[in-house]
């Protein structure tokens, strides 16, 4: 044997310490009986174990691997000759007769464990290249010797051996560092660079880190190659192709595979991502050579399951490097391959899809898809693709009446005001205007136009096709729903919207309408239904990479009023949160929406930043001057509830405008009279009580019933009115708002009135009722996180300091010393700490501080 075999290979030139994995390694090695240390090619495993083996804190036995050990009775010869200046009594008798003897290879295997045993438990035996052995070697002579104790074992490949250690990774046995660890951080790259003497700055190393993604032999040949000469913004714009790495590509990745396996690596390399199907469609028996990848570590990680089966994404560099491989060697195996990417990615992601089959010199599949996916572009908001991708059209294929169809809603989008002379492209055009180019007329305005579109059919005669009317369906119904509520008219129109969608396989657009019958049945306060529906399109998107798409925005919306609904604050505040970032300014209306909802859920948690930032969108300047009608009014009812909230009612009744469409809502018909109630006017309460029942019927005349928000608030409040004055009755109105609230899980309504019912409910417990558990919870709520005083908002920047230090363990002196004031200064502001927040004592000043946000 080589003498170099059995040596610890020296490191390079120029070498860069990592003291990250130089811990990782030594930790998992101290820790472990064995260590796997696997990850591709280039990721330095064999440099970073010899720089480990130089300071090892006991001996080391080193053995290089090559495709000749792969034969058990070599394989033993080779570990004993390895392991003989650590156990002489191991080497090996060698005569080629003897291993081939009955037996033979059983006694030595035996005599090798034998003499393992006995190295002191210091000892490592690290194993280089271990992926060069098949399974039958590993489990004949790798499986005895790890079974038994011994020194400790390290084994280093590009993937793991095949080896019987499952049971000794459930004892704890086994320690791992695989690709994710051993690659390069920024920081890291940064040091080679500074090594490599490369004047390079902050964003120069961070274009590199990026294109690389850490791979260590890549940077390392990027050096090489100067590819950060002229360093500064343009390379921000590095791009794979500028990383040399094609050469080690083929000669140590590819070059080392099976033919069949290197063949397909080449194919599946076409695509950003490849699942089992696509991998079965580029070729014959790829479902198995993809599994053979993944087991292989062959750049590929896991992006979890989409559809059917998992989906694995290509390492960007590798890949690029692939396919420039691929179309030099077979330029017509890449163009086919690139058009089986085209057809199998054009339901899921069409602007992918078209790029890809232009790529394949397939215009007409291009061009089909095209056509028949623009409804799913322009509804995520991507239509300035639709314009990019028709401009990369052949020209005779740019003039497709499909491909028009999607030019015109592209133009509509943009308000470019070109038009062409295609009946359904003008229909389209007309629709895309009206509801989302700029310059859109109002929300009353364009709900008539649409209407009036969907009825009259193309201009000049005849109805939209498919695609257009599915279109039409969702703007139209969506933008009735934002003006007028869940209203049987707009939900037939997401009713079919979606179906529609649904059966052609436009799944954007199906989720967009999915989305806005999620936010219907919020707005009708179902919100087990909301909630379901809603996460089954947030899931759904999710898996297409749609999570901040415009689409989105009203099912984060519905999960958001859902939780409100239910009293889970923290959850609505997340989804609104989410809802107004998806919304955007495409669809700014939404975005209010969604912003004057979460201020109502900051009101009541009591976070006065969350309420501040929430009413900075909702107060913002609309982009052409002219906010809609319904949401100006709603800013106004926000104003007001913020003064109620602040204890400050007749501010707040002040600002009620009886002929604004905000305050004549039932629900706000019920706030202000639990307002005047609350300031002791029982007959004004009791008529804007009145006038929110006959706002209810009204209602459910409209929409074919009152929405369960609006009955429980309207029986709560008739509750709280007869509390003083009618016992009996009252105890029967909270009865009915229980029952009310309980199918849905309606808890809000009931809990905006807890402090003022808090006695009724008491006593509802002996009057007697089919719903304790929500009466005990809306008690126990009220106990343990009681309503925003006003106080609460009005601590002093001082207060607000000594209220920061409460929850420390500083004693009052030392509070006063921290903040350079007198302990009679502090011990002033802790008590006015404690009565503005209801409290009587430090930890349940924390304690409220915290539920309310100002911790």
């Amino acid at each position: 044997m080589p003498g170099g075999k059995f040596t610890v290979p020296r490191p390079p030139h120029g070498l860069v310490a990592r003291s990250r994995c130089d811990a990782a390694l030594a930790a998992t090695v101290g820790g472990h009986r064995l260590t796997v240390v696997s990850a591709p090619a280039g990721f330095g495993k064999t440099t970073l174990l010899a720089q480990w083996a130089a300071r090892a804190p006991g001996p080391v036995a080193w053995v290089s691997l090559d495709p000749l050990d792969d034969e058990p009775g070599r394989l033993v010869r080779v570990l004993g000759e390895g392991l003989a200046p650590l156990a002489p009594g191991v080497r090996p008798d060698a005569g080629p007769a003897s291993v081939r003897a009955p037996g033979t290879l059983a006694r030595r295997v035996d005599a090798l464990v034998t003499a393992l045993e006995t190295l002191p438990p210091e000892a490592v035996v690290v194993l280089d290249d271990v992926h060069l052995l098949s399974a039958r070697t590993a489990r004949e002579v790798l499986g005895p010797v790890l079974r038994y104790a011994g020194p400790r074992f390290v084994l280093a490949g590009r993937y793991d051996a095949a080896l019987p250690v499952n049971r000794m990774r459930m004892a704890g046995e086994v320690g791992e560092l695989r690709e994710r660890a051993l690659a390069f951080t920024e920081e890291e790259v940064a040091d080679v660079v500074r090594a490599a003497g490369v004047p390079a700055d902050g964003t120069a190393v961070r274009a590199l880190w990026e294109v690389t993604r850490g791979w260590p032999v890549a940077v390392r040949l990027a050096l090489a190659a100067d590819v950060l000469a002229g360093s500064g913004e343009p390379l921000a714009q590095l791009r794979d192709r500028d990383v040399p790495i094609t050469g080690y590509l083929v000669e140590e990745v590819i070059g080392s595979l099976p033919d069949d396996l290197a063949d397909f690596l080449l194919r599946a390399s076409v695509a950003a991502q490849v699942d089992p199907e696509l991998a079965e469609a580029l070729v014959p028996g790829g479902a198995r050579l993809l599994d053979e990848c993944v087991g292989r570590g062959l750049f590929l990680t896991d992006v979890g399951d989409v559809g059917d089966g998992p989906v694995y994404r290509w390492h960007a560099l590798v890949a690029a490097h692939a396919r420039a491989v691929l179309a030099r060697r077979d330029p017509l195996a890449a163009r086919v391959a690139h058009r089986v990417v085209a057809a199998h990615l054009g339901p899921r992601d069409p602007a992918a899809a078209i790029r890809h089959a232009l790529d394949g010199h397939a215009p007409d599949l291009a061009a089909r898809v095209l056509g028949e996916r623009w409804p799913d572009l322009v509804v995520r908001g991507d239509v300035g693709q639709v314009r990019g991708l028709r401009a990369a059209l052949p020209p005779r294929y740019r003039s497709d009446p499909d491909v028009l169809l999607a030019l015109a809603a592209a133009h509509a989008y943009e308000a470019d005001g070109e038009g062409d002379d295609d009946g359904r492209a003008a229909w389209v055009g007309e629709l895309v205007r009206t509801f989302l180019g700029p310059g859109r007329p109002s929300l009353q305005e364009s709900v008539r136009r649409g209407r009036a579109l969907l009825d009259d059919g193309v201009a000049g005669g005849g109805a939209p096709d498919d695609a257009a009317r599915a279109l039409g369906l969702y703007l139209v119904g969506r933008a009735a729903l934002q003006l007028y509520g869940p209203d049987p008219a707009a939900l037939t129109h997401l009713a079919e919207g979606g179906a529609l969608a649904a059966e052609r396989g436009w799944v954007a657009l199906e989720l967009g309408c999915r989305a806005e019958e999620a936010l219907a049945a919020a707005q009708r306060g179902d919100a087990g239904a909301a909630l379901a529906a809603a996460q089954v399109v947030l899931a759904t998107a999710a898996l297409h990479g749609w999570q901040g798409a415009g689409i989105v925005a009203s099912a984060h919306l519905a999960c958001g009023i859902a939780a409100y609904w239910r009293d889970e604050l923290c959850a609505a505040s997340g989804h609104l949160q989410a809802a107004v970032e998806a919304a955007g300014r495409n669809r700014r209306e939404v975005a209010v929406h969604a912003a004057g909802v979460l201020a109502i859920v900051c009101l009541a948690q009591g976070d006065a930043p969350g309420l501040a930032r929430a009413r900075e969108i909702t107060d913002a300047p609309w982009p052409d001057g002219s906010a809609p009608e319904h949401l100006t009014a709603f800013r106004d009812f926000l104003t007001a509830v913020q003064l109620g909230a602040e204890d400050r009612p007749r501010e707040a009744l002040a600002l009620v405008d009886e002929t604004s469409v905000a305050f004549s809502d039932p629900l706000a018909l019920g706030w202000q009279s639990d307002l005047l109630l609350r300031i002791g006017e029982i007959e004004a309460a009791e008529r804007a009580l009145d006038a929110a029942e006959r706002a209810a019927a009204a209602a459910a005349a409209a929409l074919g019933g009152t929405p369960a928000p609006v009955r429980v608030a309207n029986l709560a409040a008739q509750a709280a009115l007869r509390a003083d004055e009618d016992d009996a009755a009252a105890h029967l109105a909270l009865e009915a708002a229980l029952a009310a609230a309980a199918p849905h899980g309606l808890v809000r309504p009931l809990r905006d009135r807890a402090a003022a019912l808090h006695p009724l409910l008491s006593a509802h417990l002996e009057w007697g009722s089919a719903h304790e558990p929500l009466v005990t919870r809306l008690l126990v709520a009220e106990h343990e996180s009681p309503a925003p005083r006003a106080s609460a908002w009005d601590l002093t920047p001082r207060e607000r300091d000594v209220l920061a230090c409460l929850r420390s363990s500083l004693t009052s002196e030392e509070i006063a010393g921290s903040l350079f004031l007198s302990i009679n200064t502090v011990k002033t502001h802790m008590r006015a700490i404690y009565r503005k927040l209801g409290v009587d004592g430090r930890r349940a000043a924390v304690r409220t501080a915290v539920q309310r946000g100002l911790l």
